[in-house]
């Protein structure tokens, strides 16, 4: 073999030696960039939150044209977590379905499908496209042998996806996702039935005391006020000794349930105590706050409510009224300032009661008080 042989032998076996180099480094770029997403999947604590980082950062992270989910939700689980969640564009990025049938028939074996889809089945992962998917990675998303959803990752690139390449790190992308999703279903209603009152179906005590806080910190950035209301049921012992506690459970739960329909999803409502439901309105003026607090009273009211001999029967309400500016105490804890709002609006509920009830009062916000506690 001539020297010019070895020469351009050489110069070969140096030109494939850098493309597996080159190969190698882009593998390890591309595993590393999936060890990231990983982390960041597992890291979600809110359903929403997850599903932004899949709908939305998967198309820059993996050069996507498309990403769109379907999620097996027959019990409304996970809707209820996303009341103000707003997918992102176009249409259809994220869709629920109350059966299987869908998801068996896209993988009747569970298992990924690769490559350039059928018409039908493009149709079907990708019902809204402006420019057809030419390639595509179909996972389906299990968790103890059962279809949960289905991610659809498309591109305009027909190359992208082949059926002549293995797709392991998916397949591993899929099984991560349908535990996190799975995850953040539990977290969240976990904590949402720790949070709520399970009779009322508004906010407990604690959570009350939790959120007034947290609102108590957003008016404080927000140079705003946060108006408290107490809402005390007139003579409610009365209907439980005369019509029973079950007509008395009744009474709570039609006037929780009216509460949260009429008031913004910004609002918090809580049962407080027994028969005492307490309301947060953010970014509130006082004359507002009394007049939000006096449509309540007298709507209140208005409802009827039954016996368990169907008996009709109204019942009237006290209510009571503060309101405070956090950031006129920039020194005082959040703590202390909910405190002293929760003790005025308990004050003001007590006034009505005193006065002849089927009213409103108001109590000033105590900033005595609170300078006492600086001070102190």
């Amino acid at each position: 073999m001539g020297s010019d042989e070895l020469e351009k032998e050489n110069q070969e076996l140096k030109r494939t030696l850098r493309l597996l180099i080159n190969k190698a480094e882009r593998n390890e770029s591309v595993l590393n960039s999936f060890f990231e997403v990983e982390l960041r999947l597992l890291s979600c604590s809110r359903l929403s939150e997850l599903l932004d980082l899949i709908l939305v950062e998967f198309k820059s992270l993996f050069r996507l044209s498309h990403v769109n989910l379907i999620l097996f939700d027959p019990e409304h689980a996970a809707r209820t977590l996303l009341d103000d969640y707003v997918p992102p564009p176009p249409g259809n990025t994220l869709r629920f379905v109350q059966s299987q049938r869908l998801l068996k028939s896209i993988y009747p074996n569970q298992n990924m499908i690769i490559g350039t889809p059928r018409e039908e089945l493009r149709q079907e992962a990708f019902p809204v496209s402006e420019s057809p998917v030419q390639s595509c990675a179909l996972l389906p998303l299990i968790r103890q042998n059962c279809l949960i959803g289905s991610l659809h990752l498309g591109s305009h690139d027909a190359s992208r996806y082949t059926e002549h390449v293995r797709y392991d790190y998916l397949q591993h992308l899929a099984q991560v996702i349908s535990v996190c999703i799975e995850n953040c279903i539990n977290q969240e209603n976990l904590h949402r039935l720790s949070s709520i009152d399970m009779l009322t179906k508004v906010h407990n005590r604690r959570s009350f005391e939790q959120e007034i806080v947290r609102e108590l910190s957003r008016a404080s950035r927000g140079n705003y006020a946060l108006a408290c209301l107490f809402i005390d049921l007139d003579h409610f012992k009365m209907v439980n000794d005369t019509f029973g506690h079950q007509t008395g459970d009744r009474v709570l739960r039609t006037v929780g349930l009216f509460l949260n329909k009429q008031l913004r999803k910004t609002d918090i409502v809580a049962r407080y105590g027994g028969e005492e439901f307490a309301i947060l309105l953010p970014n509130c003026d006082q004359e507002r706050a009394l007049e939000i607090a006096d449509n309540l009273r007298q709507k209140l009211a208005g409802l009827v409510f039954r016996n368990e001999d169907a008996k009709p029967f109204r019942m009237t309400t006290s209510v009571g009224v503060s309101l405070c500016n956090p950031d006129k105490f920039p020194q005082a804890k959040l703590e202390d300032i909910a405190y002293q709002l929760i003790q005025a609006a308990d004050k003001a509920v007590y006034n009505s009661k005193r006065n002849g009830r089927d009213r409103i009062s108001f109590s000033p916000f105590s900033e005595q008080n609170i300078s006492r506690i600086r001070q102190a």
